[in-house]
């Protein structure tokens, strides 16, 4: 497939969630360490990196994050508050925690965690209710040092859970089916509305590493893509010529998608636009060969900024088919 999107900056993610159910999606290939703010809510420090080495599939680009006392993570706000959640990503442990028990994933209502996903010094997991363990809740699959696993989690949060209501996978089999009737909800509010990778401060003894890719988030709305999407990735696409549209002024030359197409962001050349409804689209690179025909969603990310005083807009923009698709406008 090949697409044009209307943005200064490109990172398509191809292969995460259906459209109906998408909150978040990423696999860390279109960005820095130092632009991780401009699409994360949250972090804690520096010792969070995009790293490229010894990932999932060759030359992937993954995020550490590495612990110390002063606890380690990066969290994203969610579009919304969401009784349930169905979450995939692949992990890896590099350096293993000699005591306590890290959080892998939590699951977060503002502030203030509802329910985490946590490594056991043995390799087990575990699901917590803000760090008191649920009955029901640990595996007896144990994870490896340095091996890429794809968990996938689906939680709702009550103050007594029905049936199947808290589950764990890795790598497509079941590992924990948290007992019916537990409470989730350790807040007031039967929801979360963002998700933490990484964990609080504590003295985890030896000083852990985990590894994480190829992310999505779920709600359970729609009739389709509303469970466990089982193993997937996430590719990145970036301009590889110009598309239809060209209204916006190249800061040098002529060829639009040569100043947007670097792996991270760089404000050094792009294309810019004073009138209203101009638009600038670019053709992407092909999808890469993968095992699975699916693609359960794409997500289109844009690096959008005004040069000036004064209030200015913009959208996303997707020629599908011929006819143009304009995503939702945000204020610069």
């Amino acid at each position: 497939c090949m697409y044009e999107r209307d943005y200064r900056r490109c990172g398509c993610s191809i292969k995460g969630v259906c459209i109906m159910s998408l909150l978040f999606v990423e696999g860390f290939d279109h960005y820095a360490i130092a632009d991780l703010a401009k699409k994360w809510s949250a972090q804690s420090s520096t010792l969070c990196e995009i790293r490229n080495t010894s990932g999932r599939r060759a030359g992937a680009i993954y995020l550490a994050v590495t612990q110390n006392t002063a606890g380690r993570y990066v969290q994203t706000t969610l579009p919304g508050n969401f009784a349930t959640l169905v979450i995939g990503f692949a992990f890896c442990v590099i350096d293993w925690p000699s005591q306590n028990v890290p959080v892998i994933v939590s699951l977060r209502d503002a502030g203030a965690a509802q329910v985490e996903l946590r490594l056991n010094i043995d390799g087990t997991l575990v699901v917590t209710r803000n760090g008191t363990a649920l009955t029901g809740g640990t595996s007896t699959a144990v994870l490896s040092s340095g091996a890429w696993n794809y968990i996938e989690w689906k939680v709702t949060i009550a103050d007594s859970i029905s049936a199947g209501s808290c589950k764990v996978r890795v790598n497509g089999v079941d590992v924990i089916t948290v007992n019916t009737g537990q409470d989730t909800k350790d807040t007031t509010n039967a929801y979360v509305n963002s998700l933490r990778l990484g964990w609080g401060a504590a003295n985890y003894g030896t000083i852990p590493t985990f590894c994480y890719d190829d992310l999505y988030v779920c709600s359970t709305s729609g009739s389709t893509n509303n469970d466990f999407l089982g193993d997937c990735r996430v590719d990145t696409l970036f301009p590889s010529a110009d598309g239809t549209y060209s209204d916006f002024t190249p800061s040098t030359g002529t060829t639009h998608y040569t100043l947007v197409d670097e792996t991270s962001l760089n404000t050094t050349d792009y294309n810019s636009g004073s009138a209203a409804n101009q638009k600038d689209t670019y053709v992407l690179q092909d999808l890469p060969v993968i095992a699975s025909s699916t693609v359960y969603g794409i997500q289109v990310n844009a690096a959008v900024t005004k040069s000036d005083a004064g209030t200015r807009t913009s959208a996303t923009l997707v020629r599908y088919g011929g006819s143009d698709v304009a995503g939702t406008t945000f204020g610069l």
